[in-house]
């Protein structure tokens, strides 16, 4: 439960600093990998005339980072310094 929570309010958080849709989930990504992100691009994109929405974007944590906040704050830094 607390895991969901936790994944609704980064999702809540992002989304308007990323400027599209955020979907963002916990898993085992393997030793010294924090995240992994997926920007998922629409059709509106690429055609300069026209406007659309943008596609989501997939964030995945690692699920270590549910035991330990201050490096879970820095992982999200990272991910919000990128998007800049």
């Amino acid at each position: 439960m607390m895991k969901e929570m936790l994944c609704r309010a980064i999702e809540s958080l992002m989304s308007p600093i990323a400027g599209r849709d955020v979907e963002v989930s916990f898993s085992h990504l393997g030793q010294g990998k924090d995240y992994s992100v997926a920007v998922q691009t629409t059709l509106y994109q690429f055609d300069e005339n026209v406007d659309g929405p943008k596609g989501p974007m997939y964030i995945t944590l690692n699920a270590y980072l549910l035991q330990d906040t201050r490096s879970l704050i820095e992982v999200l830094n990272k991910i919000v310094a990128s998007l800049e």
